[in-house]
């Protein structure tokens, strides 16, 4: 079974059940897909299955087949492609390739996958309602929806916007979706649970974000069809109890999509557990109205997050690239990040600084590539000439990290992670709190590592004589610092299999 659902031309929304193989599309009524579209030949195409592959074939139509934009005679054709003959376009959908959904969440433990849907009967579907479920009719966007007689009154508009500007004060994509989640709730106390979901459309993966319920004990209960249907069409759905399924529960359901700039970006999945009051298109437009004032939100989250992610990709990339330069720097920068990350936590530093200051540390030695790699592979003492150039690599670091995108947040720890805290170090020779916060932390992560795991002329420390030592220096490093540093290694967090010395000891220990 596949289904077709006509995205333009005169039956745009109809969609069709195809269970004849093959099918045929045309003009002509005998077709398993009719089409009533005068640009489409009687026998325009047909689609062949073999097994799970699927192939739609021109039958030498007068206006040619077209399979995502590609004019095409005989070609596999897979669940989600979009298919042109005439001025009629359908989405191609097959029941092996359908929405996935990912429920690792913890909110979701309670999780029922229903197949409630599934369309039968002859090889044409009629459009309109089916098995209990009602599209949402299509409304304008909404600066262009008419207020009056919408049922949003003054009152209801007001609590609307103080939802928005609070989804708009949200810190990141996933407070974003619990909002959103919250405001609905207050909308509709009717509503039982919700979900968020964030499409993927290349994996065709629906990934919950936020969820929110009142009933914990009850099972979310799902319909990939139905899931499927409104992404295909970018329209929401009301879905009724179904007494006639013993697999359905008896709930009304609500699926909305989240749409900006024509594209899905989610689809945002509510229950309602009262079914004596039967819900309305009235009762889902405050619902509607919130997401598409704060869909752009959501959207620019999503994009930041991108981008995040691309920065963290590029900076990985540039570590093991400086780590081929320097056989010594392998892991450094990893083991630094740690040990900032466990001073970070005695400190009881936030989330989001403790991700800025892992960035940071990361990016603390990417200054070393412009380095020659005769003073960074020399096992003795550096001369007084050799030591100025290695000295400049915090700020060739700074200027390469510089142009990562919101490198301003975390570029301190790269330039001033050699400073001291009585002003002897380098670059710029800054004393005690005049040391940038992250420069202060990375600073004594990175002496400790440098004594534990050092080149081969400084021999190496143990860690807790690195730590001894570290005390005694308290002339050169924040002490309050360096305070969270000891209470970390007397905590354990300072684990010793980072160091290089004790991997190489465990290697060694583990060879017959």
């Amino acid at each position: 079974m596949a289904i077709a659902i006509i995205t333009r031309g005169k039956t745009s929304g109809r969609r069709a059940t195809i269970v004849q193989w093959p099918a045929t599309i045309g003009r002509d009524p005998a077709s398993v897909l009719h089409i009533d579209d005068d640009r489409v030949s009687r026998n325009h195409a047909r689609i062949k299955k073999r097994d799970k592959l699927y192939i739609v074939e021109d039958l030498q139509s007068r206006n040619g087949t077209y399979l995502n934009g590609e004019n095409v005679t005989n070609c596999v054709v897979t669940s989600g492609d979009r298919i042109l003959v005439g001025d009629t376009e359908f989405v191609f959908l097959t029941p092996e390739t359908q929405v996935d959904l990912a429920t690792e969440m913890a909110e979701l433990e309670h999780f029922a996958l229903a197949e409630d849907l599934l369309e039968v009967g002859g090889p044409i579907a009629v459009s309109g309602s089916y098995d209990g479920v009602a599209p949402i009719s299509s409304k304008r966007m909404a600066s262009e929806i008419e207020l009056q007689g919408s049922g949003l009154t003054a009152d209801l508009l007001r609590k609307i916007f103080d939802l928005q500007a609070n989804i708009l004060s949200s810190d990141d994509v996933k407070e974003c979706g619990a909002n959103i989640l919250k405001g609905i709730h207050t909308l509709n106390e009717k509503i039982s649970r919700s979900v968020l979901f964030i499409w993927s459309p290349n994996s065709r993966r629906l990934i919950p974000l936020a969820a929110r319920h009142t009933n914990s004990a009850s099972k979310f209960f799902f319909s990939r069809r139905a899931l499927e249907d409104v992404i295909s069409r970018k329209q929401g759905s009301l879905i009724a109890p179904n007494s006639g399924n013993s697999t359905e529960v008896s709930r009304h359901r609500i699926l909305l999509p989240i749409i900006h700039l024509g594209l899905i970006l989610g689809v945002i999945h509510l229950e309602v557990d009262d079914v004596a009051t039967p819900l309305s298109e009235e009762a889902v437009e405050p619902l509607r109205f919130l997401i598409e004032r704060v869909a752009s939100s959501i959207d620019s989250f999503m994009l930041r997050q991108d981008l995040e992610n691309f920065s963290v990709g590029m900076i990985e990339a540039m570590v093991a690239t400086l780590e081929a330069k320097d056989t010594y720097t392998h892991g450094h920068s990893e083991r630094v990040s740690r040990y900032s990350l466990a001073i970070a936590e005695q400190m009881n530093l936030d989330r989001e600084v403790q991700r800025l200051l892992l960035m940071s540390a990361l990016c603390h030695d990417l200054g070393k590539i412009g380095v020659p790699d005769a003073i960074l592979r020399k096992a003795s003492l550096l001369t007084a000439d050799e030591y100025e150039e290695i000295k400049q690599h915090p700020t060739i670091g700074a200027n390469i990290v510089a142009h990562l995108p919101n490198a301003k947040r975390f570029l301190s720890g790269v330039k001033y992670h050699h400073e001291k805290w009585d002003g002897s170090g380098y670059p710029d020779g800054l004393v005690g709190e005049d040391i940038p916060f992250f420069g202060r932390i990375i600073a004594v992560a990175d002496v400790f590592d440098a004594m534990i795991s050092g080149r081969s002329y400084s021999g190496f420390l143990e860690a807790g004589d690195a730590v001894d030592k570290l005390g005694k220096e308290k002339d050169l490093f924040d002490p309050d610092i360096l305070k969270a540093f000891t209470s970390a290694w007397e905590a354990g967090t300072l684990t010793q299999k980072t160091s290089t010395k004790n991997n190489s000891v465990k290697k060694d220990s583990d060879d017959p």
